[in-house]
Protein backbone atom coordinates (compact mmCIF):
# COMPACT_ATOMS: atom_id res chain seq x y z
CA UNK A 1 0.00 0.00 0.00
CA UNK A 2 1.62 3.39 -0.80
CA UNK A 3 1.19 6.18 1.85
CA UNK A 4 0.86 9.89 0.09
CA UNK A 5 1.81 12.33 2.49
CA UNK A 6 0.52 15.74 2.04
CA UNK A 7 2.91 18.80 2.27
CA UNK A 8 1.32 21.84 3.14
CA UNK A 9 1.71 24.99 1.11
CA UNK A 10 2.95 27.75 3.25
CA UNK A 11 0.84 31.18 3.31
CA UNK A 12 2.31 34.18 1.35
CA UNK A 13 2.32 37.46 3.49
CA UNK A 14 0.70 40.51 2.49
CA UNK A 15 4.02 42.05 1.49
CA UNK A 16 4.86 39.19 -1.29
CA UNK A 17 1.43 39.25 -2.62
CA UNK A 18 1.57 42.84 -3.49
CA UNK A 19 5.28 42.92 -4.60
CA UNK A 20 5.42 39.77 -6.40
CA UNK A 21 8.36 38.84 -4.11
CA UNK A 22 7.87 34.97 -5.29
CA UNK A 23 8.06 36.02 -8.88
CA UNK A 24 11.15 38.11 -8.49
CA UNK A 25 13.34 35.31 -6.70
CA UNK A 26 12.05 32.72 -9.46
CA UNK A 27 13.76 35.62 -12.10
CA UNK A 28 16.66 36.49 -10.22
CA UNK A 29 18.66 34.45 -12.69
CA UNK A 30 17.14 35.69 -15.82
CA UNK A 31 17.35 39.36 -14.75
CA UNK A 32 20.85 38.87 -13.87
CA UNK A 33 22.07 37.68 -17.74
CA UNK A 34 19.77 40.06 -18.99
CA UNK A 35 22.49 42.47 -18.76
CA UNK A 36 25.31 40.01 -19.23
CA UNK A 37 26.91 40.39 -22.11
CA UNK A 38 25.74 38.04 -24.92
CA UNK A 39 28.36 35.57 -26.57
CA UNK A 40 27.25 35.31 -30.10
CA UNK A 41 29.42 33.44 -33.33
CA UNK A 42 29.07 34.78 -36.12
CA UNK A 43 28.86 31.53 -37.53
CA UNK A 44 29.85 30.12 -40.42
CA UNK A 45 32.20 33.27 -40.92
CA UNK A 46 33.52 32.80 -37.61
CA UNK A 47 33.88 29.82 -35.56
CA UNK A 48 35.15 28.51 -32.22
CA UNK A 49 37.62 25.68 -32.64
CA UNK A 50 36.56 22.79 -29.96
CA UNK A 51 38.68 21.61 -27.30
CA UNK A 52 41.35 18.49 -28.25
CA UNK A 53 38.53 16.16 -26.52
CA UNK A 54 36.19 16.98 -29.30
CA UNK A 55 33.85 13.83 -31.08
CA UNK A 56 33.86 15.38 -34.33
CA UNK A 57 34.82 13.03 -37.47
CA UNK A 58 36.28 10.65 -36.98
CA UNK A 59 40.08 10.07 -38.73
CA UNK A 60 42.96 7.33 -39.12
CA UNK A 61 46.27 8.26 -37.66
CA UNK A 62 49.32 7.18 -39.96
CA UNK A 63 52.42 5.30 -39.58
CA UNK A 64 55.10 8.47 -38.40
CA UNK A 65 57.43 6.88 -35.46
CA UNK A 66 54.76 8.71 -32.87
CA UNK A 67 53.13 4.78 -32.48
CA UNK A 68 52.65 3.44 -29.11
CA UNK A 69 54.65 -0.05 -27.92
CA UNK A 70 51.55 -1.62 -28.94
CA UNK A 71 51.77 -0.82 -32.34
CA UNK A 72 55.17 -2.11 -32.19
CA UNK A 73 54.38 -5.66 -31.43
CA UNK A 74 51.54 -5.82 -34.43
CA UNK A 75 53.54 -4.54 -36.87
CA UNK A 76 56.08 -7.44 -37.89
CA UNK A 77 52.19 -8.87 -38.84
CA UNK A 78 51.42 -6.19 -40.72
CA UNK A 79 52.03 -4.73 -44.01
CA UNK A 80 52.27 -1.19 -43.52
CA UNK A 81 54.48 1.74 -44.85
CA UNK A 82 55.58 4.80 -43.77
CA UNK A 83 52.32 7.55 -43.97
CA UNK A 84 50.21 4.58 -44.22
CA UNK A 85 47.23 3.87 -41.57
CA UNK A 86 48.68 2.48 -38.81
CA UNK A 87 44.71 0.10 -38.72
CA UNK A 88 45.76 -3.55 -37.93
CA UNK A 89 42.21 -4.87 -39.33
CA UNK A 90 41.97 -6.02 -35.28
CA UNK A 91 38.38 -5.33 -35.53
CA UNK A 92 38.19 -4.31 -32.12
CA UNK A 93 36.25 -1.02 -33.42
CA UNK A 94 33.56 -3.04 -34.98
CA UNK A 95 33.15 -5.37 -31.72
CA UNK A 96 32.90 -2.27 -29.27
CA UNK A 97 30.34 -0.53 -31.44
CA UNK A 98 27.01 -0.43 -30.43
CA UNK A 99 26.24 -0.15 -34.94
CA UNK A 100 28.70 -2.28 -35.87
CA UNK A 101 26.92 -2.62 -38.97
CA UNK A 102 28.38 1.02 -39.75
CA UNK A 103 31.93 -0.41 -40.48
CA UNK A 104 33.23 -2.36 -43.57
CA UNK A 105 36.78 -3.39 -42.76
CA UNK A 106 38.72 -6.04 -44.89
CA UNK A 107 42.01 -7.16 -45.08
CA UNK A 108 44.11 -9.47 -47.37
CA UNK A 109 46.78 -12.11 -46.28
CA UNK A 110 49.79 -11.47 -48.53
CA UNK A 111 52.51 -13.79 -50.11
CA UNK A 112 54.75 -13.48 -47.09
CA UNK A 113 51.90 -13.84 -44.64
CA UNK A 114 51.77 -10.33 -43.28
CA UNK A 115 48.32 -9.01 -43.56
CA UNK A 116 47.18 -5.22 -45.56
CA UNK A 117 44.39 -3.65 -44.73
CA UNK A 118 42.66 -2.45 -47.92
CA UNK A 119 39.20 -1.49 -46.91
CA UNK A 120 38.05 0.67 -43.91
CA UNK A 121 34.85 2.40 -44.48
CA UNK A 122 32.61 4.01 -41.88
CA UNK A 123 29.28 4.60 -42.69
CA UNK A 124 28.79 8.43 -40.74
CA UNK A 125 24.95 8.25 -40.97
CA UNK A 126 24.81 5.29 -38.72
CA UNK A 127 27.20 6.81 -36.25
CA UNK A 128 26.28 8.26 -32.60
CA UNK A 129 29.85 9.74 -32.05
CA UNK A 130 30.13 7.89 -28.62
CA UNK A 131 33.51 7.33 -29.18
CA UNK A 132 33.24 3.48 -27.82
CA UNK A 133 35.36 2.91 -30.92
CA UNK A 134 38.61 5.15 -30.32
CA UNK A 135 39.01 3.54 -26.85
CA UNK A 136 39.04 0.29 -28.09
CA UNK A 137 41.21 0.58 -30.58
CA UNK A 138 44.85 -1.04 -29.66
CA UNK A 139 47.31 0.90 -31.49
CA UNK A 140 45.76 4.44 -31.04
CA UNK A 141 44.82 4.60 -34.98
CA UNK A 142 40.98 5.61 -34.87
CA UNK A 143 40.49 8.96 -33.27
CA UNK A 144 37.89 11.53 -33.52
CA UNK A 145 38.80 14.82 -34.39
CA UNK A 146 37.67 18.59 -34.12
CA UNK A 147 35.99 18.74 -37.70
CA UNK A 148 32.06 19.32 -36.97
CA UNK A 149 30.95 20.54 -40.45
CA UNK A 150 29.94 17.08 -42.27
CA UNK A 151 26.53 17.60 -43.83
CA UNK A 152 26.23 15.92 -47.34
CA UNK A 153 23.13 16.44 -49.94
CA UNK A 154 24.27 12.47 -50.67
CA UNK A 155 24.26 9.53 -48.85
CA UNK A 156 27.55 8.24 -50.02
CA UNK A 157 28.67 11.66 -48.92
CA UNK A 158 28.12 10.85 -45.55
CA UNK A 159 30.76 7.12 -45.80
CA UNK A 160 34.43 8.15 -44.87
CA UNK A 161 37.00 5.72 -46.31
CA UNK A 162 40.79 4.83 -45.04
CA UNK A 163 42.13 7.88 -47.44
CA UNK A 164 40.50 10.90 -46.26
CA UNK A 165 40.48 9.27 -42.65
CA UNK A 166 44.13 9.34 -42.84
CA UNK A 167 44.71 13.03 -44.44
CA UNK A 168 42.02 14.10 -42.12
CA UNK A 169 44.57 12.63 -38.94
CA UNK A 170 47.61 13.86 -40.75
CA UNK A 171 46.06 17.46 -40.73
CA UNK A 172 44.41 17.17 -37.10
CA UNK A 173 47.99 16.21 -35.28
CA UNK A 174 50.00 18.68 -37.42
CA UNK A 175 47.81 21.47 -35.63
CA UNK A 176 46.97 19.96 -32.58
CA UNK A 177 49.57 16.41 -31.36
CA UNK A 178 51.22 18.54 -29.05
CA UNK A 179 48.80 20.11 -27.09
CA UNK A 180 47.47 19.14 -23.81
CA UNK A 181 44.87 16.77 -24.03
CA UNK A 182 42.08 18.85 -21.81
CA UNK A 183 38.26 19.86 -22.57
CA UNK A 184 39.83 23.67 -23.19
CA UNK A 185 42.56 24.78 -25.03
CA UNK A 186 43.38 27.23 -21.94
CA UNK A 187 41.44 28.90 -19.39
CA UNK A 188 40.97 32.45 -21.60
CA UNK A 189 39.36 30.06 -24.25
CA UNK A 190 37.29 28.75 -21.26
CA UNK A 191 36.39 31.93 -19.62
CA UNK A 192 35.14 33.52 -22.93
CA UNK A 193 32.40 30.69 -23.49
CA UNK A 194 31.79 30.36 -20.08
CA UNK A 195 33.18 32.99 -17.70
CA UNK A 196 34.38 32.90 -14.66
CA UNK A 197 33.28 29.79 -11.97
CA UNK A 198 33.13 31.24 -9.05
CA UNK A 199 33.39 28.37 -6.13
CA UNK A 200 31.56 28.86 -2.76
Amino acid sequence: MVKVKYVDRPELTNKERVFFLDFIKGMKITIKNFFRKTITTYYPFEKITPPKRFRGTHAHRVKNGKEPPSFKVLEKFMNIKEGESRCVACYMCQQACPVPELFKIEAVQQLDGRKKVVRFDMNLLNCMYCGLCTEACPVDCLIMTDIYETASYHRAGCVTHIDDMSKRAIDFDNRRYDEPDRIWIDDKERSKLWGQIKWS
